[in-house]
């Protein structure tokens, strides 16, 4: 019990290290982008949120980590249109944009769009982004265990294979 409720405040901790990081990120940003400070989202890693979180068990496998847990955080541009192919990550990310649409498919063939200000947390599942007509500008913040030496399966510009209902 004692072991869980030290878990539960290490995600508690972390869930808000994020929250600050995602939050710094985009308020560096902003001065050049389309949208203000107080239009970005906010929200927590359980409970009502208003980002979408995949999977908290993933984030809660990535804290607890035996050989520790790196976070990376990115800042990226997609040109309209522009795939991130099928792909997953050895451990969870956070994805805010800032600037633009970006559709995001799951490994169910779940579709949603995103728009900037909103973000979303991925799991450790198949899934695929496509930035919209206008592009997108946006950061991600990965989790990552100690031992892991890649950001994505497979390298970008490689395609997992898509689930069954995304082959048609």
């Amino acid at each position: 019990m004692q072991r869980i409720r030290e878990h539960k405040r290490a995600f508690v901790a972390l869930a808000t290290v994020a929250a600050a990081f995602i939050a710094i990120a985009a308020y560096a940003a902003l001065p050049s982008r389309s949208i203000l400070p107080s239009n970005v989202e906010t929200g927590t890693l359980a409970g009502p949120t208003a980002l979408n979180v995949l999977s908290v068990d993933a984030f809660v496998r990535a804290i607890t980590q035996a050989h520790g847990t790196n976070a990376v955080l990115q800042h990226l541009h997609f040109a309209p249109g522009q795939s991130t192919l099928w792909h997953t990550h050895p451990g969870p990310n956070i994805v805010l944009l800032v600037e633009g649409t970006m559709t995001l498919i799951d490994e169910h063939c779940n579709v949603t769009t995103y728009r900037d200000g909103q973000g979303f947390a991925t799991g450790l599942d198949n899934h695929l982004a496509v930035a919209g007509p206008e592009g997108t500008d946006f950061y991600s913040l990965y989790f990552l265990p100690g031992d892991a030496d890649v950001l994505r399966t497979p390298p970008a510009g490689v395609s997992a294979e898509p689930p069954n209902c995304a082959q048609r």
